[in-house]
């Protein structure tokens, strides 16, 4: 089994850089409602796609948007003009799923998006998509075994190109069963990100190191 690959969830630069820098992060995301909370626009992108390379990011998702096919697909046409590179994140919508496809008939990498069900993975499997991004917390308020679907898309999609890429994560502690059942790629918002490498235990062992050291002195 593969190490999973991490993205930051976020359009925050410092906040994102700070988690590149720890070397275990090789992605971004961002969707509409981030890039509000974040303080930017659309016009941002271009800056936020240089920064992320920058950083690190091997891989960068943004999401188009309209209400249908057609605007869709003109909308991910200016993304693609930002960044040839750039995975497109299309919504599992009736009108998401044919633009969906057609990106990844015209050779563009497309994330489908704000995924509930394990049977929307049957669909992101029929049309090739790279990823394939469940809204765990959300699956979960909604009355869902979250955890569990999560798991049942994953082996729908077992042996063929389409990945799961669980986002709407709230705790460490869900990262890490998904993580053990097999799950192969997470975004993360940057406080559940900070989650998965601090733990309270390891602050007051290293503490305890350091006061040692400090009696036994320098080389």
């Amino acid at each position: 089994m593969h190490a999973p690959k991490l993205f930051v969830d976020s359009a925050d630069q410092r906040a994102t850089e700070d988690l590149f820098a720890t070397g275990a992060f090789m992605g971004l995301t961002t969707n509409p409602t981030i890039l509000e909370r974040g303080g930017a626009v659309t016009a941002d992108l271009p800056r936020i796609n240089r920064w992320a390379r920058a950083a690190g990011a091997r891989e960068v998702c943004f999401q188009t948007w309209g209400e249908t096919r057609e605007e869709l697909l003109a909308n991910a046409s200016r993304l693609l003009d930002v960044d040839a590179r750039t995975i497109v994140k299309v919504p599992c919508t009736v009108a998401g799923v044919p633009a969906a496809a057609t990106l990844v008939g015209q050779g563009v990498e497309v994330l489908l998006t704000a995924v509930y069900r394990p049977s929307q993975m049957v669909v992101a499997c029929g049309i090739g998509a790279r990823y394939v991004a469940p809204y765990v917390g959300r699956m979960a308020d909604s009355g869902a075994d979250a955890l569990a679907d999560v798991v049942a898309m994953h082996k729908i999609a077992a042996g063929g190109r389409t990945e799961v890429l669980a986002a709407s994560l709230r705790t460490a502690d869900d990262v890490a069963r998904l993580a053990a059942a097999g799950i192969p790629a997470f975004t993360l918002s940057p406080s559940v990100a900070w989650e998965l490498v601090r733990d309270e235990r390891s602050d007051a062992a290293t503490e305890v190191f350091e006061a040692t050291m400090a009696r036994l002195g320098s080389i």
